[in-house]
């Protein structure tokens, strides 16, 4: 988990980064977009591993762009994993296309801190 709901913050390695909220429908509308397209093209299986590979890099530069205000090459430069980087755009686009706001965010029991700590106690726990 990457959001502090309470600070308002994406927190990579150390580096910390506002949350920018109510992100208008017209960039939420291109990820539609985009990945009707990209299904589309899979369904005709017509699109080759080099345009999905471009898709995925245009995905992930719009997530970071809209959501972070980052280019990637700077979340690049905090060090962080690929695994991570994967995780981190999936939260940020999650975050964008079903919460908005850091107020319906602390609605989520995705990020209720109590439910937090109690995953990590069942976590704990099972891997002991």
């Amino acid at each position: 988990m990457f959001l502090d709901v309470n600070k308002k913050l994406w927190i990579v390695n150390g580096l910390e980064i506002p949350v920018i909220e109510n992100i208008g429908r017209k960039d939420l509308k291109w990820f539609k977009d985009k990945s009707k397209w990209a299904a589309e093209r899979e369904e005709k299986q017509d699109i080759s591993p080099t345009e999905a590979l471009k898709v995925d890099e245009e995905w992930c530069e719009k997530v970071c762009k809209i959501g972070l205000g980052l280019k990637v090459s700077e979340l690049d430069d905090s060090g962080i994993t690929d695994p991570d980087f994967r995780e981190l755009m999936v939260e940020v686009y999650n975050f964008l296309s079903n919460y908005a706001t850091i107020k319906r965010a602390k609605l989520s029991v995705l990020y209720d801190p109590e439910t937090a700590k109690k995953d990590l106690k069942l976590l704990k726990t099972t891997q002991s």
